[in-house]
């Protein structure tokens, strides 16, 4: 198998092969969660290894994608230094982090590679409808655009056995596009702040999901607001959206509301995982909540899943 810089000039690789060897490489993962959003900077990867985390906490094997290409965080948030792996002839092994976790990511592929992406995207945007791209982009042959550099990650990642495979998706709802166009997902959690324009994206990346059978399993909401302590209450730190309605007319829920917590991005500047340093707070008690809530989703989904029809 090539390693992951082996690209082909005449882009002649097969999607439904590589499609196949990611399905065979995830044949030993219980359930594949993505993390979406549409804007960057609003804490898919604090969200993800704080949930992988509350998972391991249990006793679980998980495995996080950082697929953040250009800025991968994850390795960083989890406290692990930058350690380039050695390509293998059966493919790359996820790195091991804290906890049990297991980790791949650009930052750790094998030395020597160059940046894994240039910046190009597949499509210049999705439509209004959010389910079908419009007219690709023209890429010179030795670039790699975002969806053929994260197929080339999953096909040549040996991820071996796991409860939870967490996918932590760059930031664009094109990015879930990708993802839920090349693999099947158990479900989609979406991560937003509680504004009007993140409600509309949310009902855009709900038609993804629908579009490819990728279910929103849930929505979190982040800096919701913050605590004052002089007036004793949560004050919002957005102006209110519309994000209830829209999760009432899909019946999706809002699996958890995180307010404005300062620990939390000192947290992952020093590596260490909130969950577990600061359980007990409030905070860490909703983000232990949200973990248990996917749990109790997935095994749900499973089983209906496994019901034989009449």
């Amino acid at each position: 198998m090539r390693i992951f810089s082996d690209i082909d000039n005449d882009g002649s690789d097969d999607p439904a092969s590589i499609r196949d060897q990611i399905r065979t490489n995830l044949s030993g993962v219980a359930a594949t969660i993505a993390l979406a959003s549409a804007r960057g900077g609003v804490g898919k990867s604090m969200l993800a290894v704080n949930i992988a985390a509350a998972w391991a906490t249990k006793g679980r094997k998980v495995a996080i994608v950082d697929a953040d290409l250009n800025s991968p965080s994850v390795a960083a948030m989890l406290g692990m230094r930058p350690q380039r792996r050695y390509p293998m002839i059966e493919g790359i092994e996820p790195a091991a982090g804290p906890h049990g976790l297991r980790v791949i990511s650009s930052d750790q592929l094998p030395g020597g590679e160059p940046p894994p992406i240039s910046f190009v995207q597949d499509y210049d945007q999705v439509d209004g409808n959010g389910a079908e791209p419009v007219a690709p982009v023209t890429t010179r042959p030795a670039e790699l655009s975002y969806r053929g550099a994260l197929s080339r990650m999953l096909a040549q990642t040996q991820f071996g056995t796991a409860d939870l495979l967490i996918i932590d998706l760059a930031s664009g709802l094109d990015r879930l596009y990708a993802l839920a166009s090349m693999m099947a997902l158990d479900g989609v959690l979406l991560l937003s702040h509680p504004s009007s324009h993140d409600a509309s994206d949310a009902r855009h990346a709900m038609k993804i999901g629908r579009a490819f059978g990728a279910p929103i399993v849930g929505i979190v909401e982040n800096m919701a607001g913050f605590n004052c302590d002089g007036c004793r209450a949560v004050r919002p730190l957005w102006p209110e959206g519309d994000l209830n309605g829209v999760a009432r007319e899909a019946a999706v829920p809002i699996i958890g509301r995180l307010g404005f917590e300062p620990r939390l991005a000192d947290s992952t500047d020093r590596g260490v995982l909130f969950v577990r340093e600061y359980a007990s707070t409030p905070t860490g008690k909703v983000l232990a909540d949200i973990a248990a809530q996917i749990e109790a989703i997935v095994a749900v989904r499973a089983r209906a899943l496994n019901t034989p029809t009449s």
